[in-house]
């Protein structure tokens, strides 16, 4: 019968509760194809297009952050560390339930590549599944940044003006260099295990950047239609403020958690639209951000295309 993972239990010592809980049933059930990230890079996207592949099961929460060390995750994302999938391996599981017979089961969490403010995911990963594919998706690094930045603000994880917390704040800069997270996951796997996918590409290409994603799969490629390959989830042109200073811990609280799951979507949307400021971002001067993180980048991002061994066009 297998057992929860409790949150007590130190993160060192996860994949081996994680072995010893499962059935030979659930071990059909274990992960061999992770999305890495990045944040804001159309990881939802690319989950989504994966998912209608007949030999590829996605799971059924797209981002359950199972490898991000438990406190790491409490502090970044309260409402996910909550989900069982994010701790419990059975739970975990779960996600692929119905899968078992599929050639790859897969997720994808940008968390995993968010060294070293999510430090250790790499070996976490390997230890559990030494033989997955690594999907790593990238997009231009200031544009990722920029996006990242409002991603957070959003969700009032971020309140200082863009260019401070570009400087301030190493996040945005640390995912968007794109050889320090990848180096990461090449001291645990092998550069075949590791693919990586260009969002611009993804977005203009979608068909012919797939195909090659299938083909590194060992699959046989897919036959899209056309609705199964429309774009998804793109950015909105507003962000938001807080109304009052307490929105962001009623917003992050379990109790609030619970009670949104009871009431219906319009009344959820009437209570955020009460206790938020939407504004429009283009009317915040990016200038100085863009500028500051070009120079900083502009390096990384020659080590990244060494790393992969080609130049990416476009950037």
């Amino acid at each position: 019968m297998r057992k929860a993972i409790d949150k007590g239990f130190t993160n060192a010592v996860r994949e081996a509760q994680m072995e010893r809980c499962m059935s030979v049933a659930d071990r059909a059930l274990t992960p061999n194809l992770f999305v890495i990230g990045s944040s804001k890079s159309g990881t939802s996207a690319l989950h989504a297009y994966l998912k209608c592949h007949p030999e590829i099961c996605m799971s059924s929460e797209k981002e359950p952050c199972f490898f991000v060390d438990d406190g790491e995750l409490a502090q970044a994302w309260p409402i996910m560390a909550r989900r069982p999938c994010s701790h419990d391996g059975g739970a975990y599981l779960d996600l692929w339930r119905g899968g078992e017979k599929a050639r790859y089961r897969g997720e994808a969490s940008v968390y995993y590549s968010q060294f070293p403010q999510r430090e250790g995911v790499a070996a976490r990963i390997a230890a559990t599944a030494p033989q997955a594919r690594i999907i790593y998706v990238v997009r231009e690094p200031v544009s990722r940044a920029i996006a990242h930045y409002w991603q957070r603000f959003k969700e009032f994880q971020e309140s200082l003006p863009i260019e401070r917390a570009m400087r301030e704040n190493p996040i945005y800069r640390d995912t968007s260099d794109y050889a320090l997270q990848l180096e990461q996951y090449l001291a645990h796997f092998a550069p075949e295990q590791i693919h990586v996918v260009v969002a611009e590409e993804l977005k203009h290409e979608r068909r012919r950047t797939l195909a090659a994603c299938f083909a590194w799969l060992g699959l046989a490629d897919f036959d899209y239609g056309e609705e199964q390959l429309s774009e998804r989830h793109r950015s909105a042109p507003t962000s938001r403020h807080q109304r009052f200073a307490f929105v962001r811990v009623v917003r992050n609280s379990a109790a609030w958690s619970r009670v949104r799951e009871r009431l219906p979507a319009h009344l959820v949307n009437r209570l955020r639209a009460a206790a938020t400021v939407p504004f429009e971002k283009s009317a915040i001067d990016e200038s100085g951000a863009r500028s500051y993180l070009a120079e900083y980048l502009g390096a990384r991002r020659s080590a990244f295309e060494s790393l992969i061994g080609r130049p990416i066009h476009g950037w």
